[in-house]
């Protein structure tokens, strides 16, 4: 039963990510423990959590936002965001559109008194429109949260916990492995690993792109493959692929990404062991040196699936209503933001290092 603190919510973006990802997850054998992390998608999340009641939604699509309100109840639909915040005054909006439109989403959202913004990743297309949600957020007293569910996987949890625990000695690097987009999907990777490392301030970038394919159709498609910038205009020709990044943080630790075939996986390495996420997140495996020696003791973490992206909408909740931080904010949002930007100048500048925060603030990167 909804209670009077229920937060009223309102979509923007009636595909994929709000509604039918969850069908897909259920009928695919490639990863089947995902089966056993559902809720995935916006809309089922908002469904089992008595925090919130949907009141509304908006797609440029008017069928597909009036399938979207018939499988979830959502009383009532609209063609324009605009509208519907004006109208509905929610307190909550979810944006699961493109990238290119989210600055422009959560700004009006936020101007428009919403107390709580979802925002999915990639935050935005340039560090012109991060540095402007951020301002947004402090001037209107808005949490915000980036949809980066694996700040909320149990395995990378209980991974931050054993590395601050200094149970493996003083973290020196994070890791990650992947071949895809720069923006739409390393910024899932930059985040993960920004998590590992504590959510430090990153101080330099250096990086270079490449033509790299990914063997996930989806995520394949996504990679322009012939990219190029246009100094003038200060924007690219769409998502490039990357292959590889190195950023330093202001805690001395390391991140760095190389471009992976099959899985997404991370590692952790501190000065008396390491340990490593693996099989799509699904394994956390510790290394724990043995004495002095080049041996390691290893022992594999149980795992309990559990839906992050539920977990996601619960901490949100709890923020808007406790005043607290959430996870994924709009400040660790934009040090990804300032990672992925920076690989892209650096690659123009033949892999030079590149200090943080970068001044050029408005190249552009489209993302899907």
């Amino acid at each position: 039963m909804r209670t009077r603190q229920t937060l009223r919510t309102a979509i923007i973006g009636a595909g994929r990510m709000a509604s039918t990802i969850d069908d897909e997850i259920r009928s695919m054998d490639t990863w089947p423990s995902l089966k056993d992390q559902l809720p995935y998608s916006h809309a089922p999340c908002y469904q089992s959590c008595s925090d919130y009641q949907m009141v509304a939604a908006c797609d440029l699509d008017e069928t597909t936002c009036k399938t979207f309100c018939e499988r979830w109840d959502v009383p009532r639909h609209y063609l324009d965001y605009r509208e519907m915040i004006e109208k509905e005054r929610p307190d909550v909006v979810s944006i699961s559109t493109p990238a290119d439109s989210h600055a422009e989403l959560a700004i009006f959202a936020m101007e428009h008194g919403v107390r709580g913004v979802y925002c999915e990743k990639a935050m935005c297309c340039s560090l012109a429109e991060a540095d402007a949600i951020v301002d947004c957020v402090a001037r209107h007293d808005v949490k915000f949260m980036l949809g980066a569910q694996r700040r909320h996987h149990p395995n990378f949890r209980r991974a931050r916990q054993i590395i601050e625990s200094g149970r493996l000695g003083q973290l020196v690097s994070v890791g990650s492995w992947f071949s895809s987009s720069l923006l739409h999907s390393l910024s899932h990777c930059v985040d993960s690993t920004l998590y590992l490392a504590g959510d430090a301030e990153p101080v330099s970038v250096s990086g270079q792109l490449a033509a790299v394919g990914s063997p996930d159709e989806i995520e394949d498609r996504r990679i322009t493959r012939a990219f190029g910038y246009d100094s003038a205009s200060r924007c690219w020709n769409g998502d490039p692929g990357c292959l590889t990044y190195t950023a330093q943080l202001a805690n001395d630790v390391l991140l760095f990404h190389l471009p992976g075939v099959m899985d997404v996986r991370f590692e952790a390495v501190c000065t008396n062991g390491y340990l490593r996420i693996v099989d799509n997140n699904d394994r956390l495996v510790v290394y724990e040196r043995r004495d002095k020696t080049y041996s390691f003791d290893r022992t594999e973490e149980p795992f309990a699936p559990a839906s992050p992206n539920l977990a996601l909408v619960e901490d949100l909740a709890r923020c808007i209503r406790t005043g607290a931080t959430p996870l994924a904010n709009e400040i660790v949002a934009r040090y990804g933001m300032e990672i992925l930007m920076g690989t892209a100048q650096s690659h123009l500048k033949s892999g030079s290092t590149l200090a943080i925060p970068l001044k050029n603030r408005a190249m552009h990167i489209p993302s899907h």
